[in-house]
């Protein structure tokens, strides 16, 4: 789950950033003013072709984070899910019998 959500992760980023060199500026601004922001918080990330790399990376970096993330959450759910019905079927036997 990791890998997946880094490789989309990785892959928005990297599209967002080629799409916009791609489009060019709008007249009288620069080239995504608001991607341009991610540099605050990634540092290295220009909106560039290079910057469209270093975002590719950082975001299989943040995405492999959050679904390491995710899915840890999701198997310690399964794992109480399952304890409490294996506890439960213990149980059950003990009344019967």
């Amino acid at each position: 789950m990791a890998v997946a959500t880094g490789t989309i992760a990785s892959l928005l980023l990297c599209a967002a950033t080629v799409i916009l060199l791609i489009k060019g500026p709008v007249a009288g601004t620069d080239v995504g003013t608001h991607l341009r922001l991610l540099g605050i918080y990634l540092p290295g990330f220009t909106v560039t072709w290079i910057g469209s790399l270093v975002g590719a990376g950082y975001g299989m970096l943040l995405g492999m984070c959050f679904g390491s993330v995710v899915a840890i959450m999701w198997n310690f759910t399964h794992y109480l899910y399952i304890t409490a019905m294996v506890m439960r079927a213990s149980w059950l036997r003990l009344m019967v019998d």
